[in-house]
């Protein structure tokens, strides 16, 4: 994630713990039990999480978003297709998987 992303998160009042910032060069099963401990739902880019859950049987109650953004998104509209996206995440079930994906201006 930019820092700019996890800036319009935190604005929008989501209590956001940035890997890079506690965590970072943590394995991605360590950060999905961190995750699931602390009752959080994953936000990535890493497209390994979806191999963790669906075919390793790893754990996310909480659920993983996953993030595919196309390289000619300007950052701008990249951080408010997430910080929307999270915005409306906070009705979803438990345990969701989903991947969020922004092709185009």
């Amino acid at each position: 994630m930019m820092p700019e992303t996890i800036a319009g998160l935190r604005d929008e009042g989501h209590d956001v713990d940035w890997a890079y910032e506690t965590y970072r060069g943590t394995p991605d099963t360590n950060l999905l039990n961190i995750a699931t401990d602390d009752e959080r739902l994953l936000i990535t880019y890493d497209q390994d999480y979806g191999a963790l859950v669906h075919q390793f049987g790893a754990v996310a109650p909480f659920g993983v978003v996953l993030f595919r953004i196309h390289d000619d998104i300007l950052p701008e509209a990249e951080v408010q297709f997430i910080v929307n996206s999270v915005n409306i995440l906070e009705n979803w079930p438990p345990g969701l998987w989903t991947i969020q994906i922004r092709h185009s201006d």
